[in-house]
């Protein structure tokens, strides 16, 4: 199967602590999406096409992932990423998960200009998953009577850099699409060259009931908002 450099990139909001288990890794599904997440922020992207990226049939054995996915360390996904040229040739940006000496391991081989392929391989890791598209699902679902939400200014940072990287500006077109409920934000947008799309997601945070609310600079800027006044409850007439 083909992955492509953007499949991979969605590894930069991945959890950098080795504690986080299955978080510290990029989740690869059994249709060639990728997701990563730190608990605070997510990030998948759709299956590469494999006639967009024309990768070399004989470059490698190609395989299927497992049934189940896989999660893998952060380490390998980082070598396959420094092992792919910087040549914005389609067939370079993309890798094929490949078949390698130790069935136990999951090979990712990338070509250089010239077409000559290299591979790097590792252990998957067997932590467990989060289930990431109930996430999802949740802030999608979720009432949008409520618009004002607020999120990390980091997570948020991060995750945009990480779309950015996977989604890159075609000529100043890189439009992203908010949808906003009360659980969250997801962000999608769409690579140009190779046509997949990416969804991000970042859950809302805690502020324990406070908001921040307008200072007397603000009033003069964005203008006081008008609130009706309650009308009193009506006098009981005397009996």
């Amino acid at each position: 199967m083909i992955f492509s450099k953007a499949n991979l990139l969605a590894s930069l909001v991945a959890s950098r602590n080795t504690h986080d288990r299955g978080l510290h890794g990029l989740r690869v599904e059994c249709d060639g999406g990728t997701v990563a997440g730190n608990g605070r922020v997510l990030m998948a992207v759709g299956p590469a096409d494999p006639k967009i990226a024309q990768f070399p049939p004989n470059a490698c054995d190609e395989v299927e992932p497992s049934s189940r996915g896989h999660v893998l360390p952060i380490a390998l996904v980082e070598r396959v990423l420094k092992a792919m040229t910087k040549s914005k040739r389609v067939q370079t940006q993309h890798v094929a998960l490949s078949r390698v000496k130790d069935p136990g391991r999951i090979g990712f081989t990338s070509v250089d200009d010239a077409g000559d392929p290299s591979t790097n391989a590792a252990m998957p890791k067997v932590d467990p998953y989060p289930p990431w598209k109930k996430v999802i699902r949740g802030i999608l679902g979720a009432s949008l009577g409520n618009m004002r939400v607020c999120v990390n200014r980091k997570d948020a940072l991060d995750l945009l850099k990480a779309l950015e990287s996977a989604c890159p500006d075609k000529g100043g077109i890189n439009p992203i699409f908010l949808e906003v409920s009360e659980r969250g934000v997801l962000v999608r947008c769409q690579n140009f060259d190779t046509g997949q799309h990416a969804i991000g997601a970042i859950g809302v945070y805690n502020t324990r009931g406070k908001w921040l609310e307008r200072d007397k600079w603000e009033e003069g800027i964005l203008g006081t908002i008008d609130r009706p006044k309650r009308p009193l409850p009506p006098k009981k007439k005397r009996s």
